[in-house]
């Protein structure tokens, strides 16, 4: 291995996991336009001069989000240490739009950087919710059966029991929203557990103590619905 391959190496190892999955979740649209983007850059190289030009341009508030835009996507197809600091650094004080988009530079340069130490292409995994290290957020619905709520109770032996089995399969519930009609969980999920393997079975322990949840569910790592959205699961949910 050429001593350039074990700096990189080394570099590689000292950035934070988070970044393997995208922690902060990022909108669809936003990833879309983003690789849209990239695809029009070809990889290329700049002397350190240049990178810390554009650096600079990052930095500079009189330079619309159009050209900042622009700058991270060059830096991140540069593809070295230098770039990659660049985009960082940036990032750190990044809002909005521009903090998203840094967030996608960062893991397209971590990429171009992997795939110098290997044969094989490197890749990441962003979505709608994002996650941490090597799991993905997911954001689950689970109902009563048709013609029935939920009471206290039943709210308590679900938190219970799938919570259970959350912890069998290494998952992390954040949270609970407990309601009459339904209840929202949003959880961390290994990326090599199965969706429904968690959920299925969750909701076979707690109908193993009174069969009061309904067989089907929602699940979905693009965004938490808001009510309105909720209702209209819950409809499609009910008619398959």
């Amino acid at each position: 291995m050429t001593d350039e391959h074990e700096e990189i190496r080394q570099f590689l190892d000292s950035i934070p996991d988070n970044f393997q999955i995208l922690e902060e979740g990022i909108d669809f649209d936003l990833q879309k336009k983003y690789l849209d983007y990239s695809h029009s850059f070809e990889r290329g190289e700049l002397t350190e001069d240049e990178i810390n030009k554009i650096g600079r341009i990052l930095h500079n508030p009189e330079v619309p989000d159009e050209g900042k835009k622009k700058g991270l996507t060059i830096l991140a197809h540069v593809g070295t240490i230098s770039a990659y600091k660049q985009i960082n650094k940036y990032y750190e004080n990044a809002d909005g739009t521009l903090k998203k988009w840094s967030a996608l530079a960062l893991q397209e340069c971590k990429m171009f950087l992997e795939s110098e130490l290997t044969d094989e292409s490197a890749g990441f995994i962003s979505t709608g919710l994002g996650g941490t290290n090597d799991k993905l957020r997911i954001y689950f619905l689970v109902l009563p059966h048709e013609g029935y709520t939920f009471d206290q109770k039943q709210h308590k032996i679900i938190e219970n029991e799938v919570s259970h089995r959350a912890k069998e399969l290494d998952c992390y519930i954040e949270n609970f929203d407990f309601q009459d009609n339904y209840v929202g969980l949003t959880v961390l999920v290994p990326m090599d557990v199965a969706v429904a393997t968690f959920i299925d079975t969750g909701i076979k322990y707690c109908n193993a103590l009174g069969n009061f949840v309904f067989e089907h569910y929602y699940a979905a790592n693009t965004k938490i619905p808001d009510e309105k959205e909720i209702e209209e699961i819950i409809k499609i949910v009910r008619e398959g």
